[in-house]
């Protein structure tokens, strides 16, 4: 039986997969059109358009799977349908199918990027975004040392974690180990980016139950986003991996100022694991 964050990353990987679909499929079905006509099976290239069809099919999906709703995305098989199957006057030329196609392509890039997260309310957002920048000015004083260079590394291994690219965070996390020098409080950070680095790996290989054996101890909890009783905890290897990387979006926060616009416009990822636990933060 899969957990809960099993099923999100599999519907992460899936909705990868149909958004890279959708640029190939349009794309690919003006290449193929060409290919056709040079073979002698067809004798107008622009009379092969289910490339753009078959994408926007795909959209559709894409955007139906999504935590939030894109209405124009979703009616992207209607559009097809006016502009490629009863058109009015005029056939579908090859011009207006590569338009066509880098039209579907922004759509399904605008839908991975803004609504690939479940909405939250105002109110429910306000008090985890003011949970968020209280920890983070909580912690302040204890990673001052980090460098630049290892706070861009911790910054780069959380958005590639957030975007997916898991073989990518996996190698972001180990360059940050390496660049984490003798400092205070180095314990607590190593094992954040152990703990992150070794479930990226596990998930580029395809194996969803893999947590890193790597915890974190008692005397870290000072400089950790959420204390919940354990008792209350629901999936310890999940909750272990919420709190590695709310540290190590916390830091990356406060010490790579270079990426400080990047981790502002993906907040919400943060946010929304916060908003995982809002009913037991509240207990507290």
């Amino acid at each position: 039986m899969f957990s809960e964050s099993d099923r999100d990353t599999r519907r992460k990987e899936l909705g990868l997969v149909l958004f890279i679909l959708v640029p190939v499929l349009s794309f690919g079905g003006l290449v193929l059109g060409i290919a056709l006509v040079n073979a002698g099976i067809i004798s107008d290239a622009a009379d092969f358009y289910w490339g753009s069809v078959a994408a926007s099919l795909v959209l559709a999906f894409l955007a139906l799977i999504k935590p939030r709703k894109d209405i124009v995305s979703l009616c992207a098989p209607m559009f097809a349908l006016f502009v490629f199957i009863v058109p009015l006057e005029t056939k579908p030329s090859l011009l207006l199918q590569g338009l066509y196609a880098a039209s579907i392509t922004a759509l399904a890039v605008r839908l991975h990027l803004r609504f690939s997260t479940p909405k939250i309310s105002e109110k429910e957002e306000k008090s985890m975004e003011k949970y968020l920048y209280d920890y983070i000015h909580r912690i302040t004083p204890f990673f001052s040392k980090v460098s630049r260079d290892c706070a861009h590394d911790i910054a780069s291994t959380v958005l590639s974690f957030k975007f997916g690219l898991y073989a990518k965070a996996g190698t972001d996390a180990g360059r940050a180990l390496s660049r984490l020098g003798e400092m205070e409080n180095r314990a607590v950070l190593e094992r954040a980016l152990k703990i992150v680095k070794e479930r990226a790996e596990a998930l580029d290989q395809s194996l969803p139950g893999g947590f890193s054996a790597v915890s974190f101890e008692k005397e870290d909890i000072p400089f950790l986003a959420l204390n919940i009783p354990p008792e209350q905890v629901e999936d310890r290897n999940v909750y272990t991996l919420d709190n590695a990387l709310l540290l190590l979006y916390a830091v990356a926060y406060l010490q790579s100022p270079d990426d400080g616009q990047s981790l502002d416009e993906h907040q919400n990822f943060v946010i929304q694991i916060l908003e995982d636990y809002r009913n037991l933060i509240s207990q507290k």
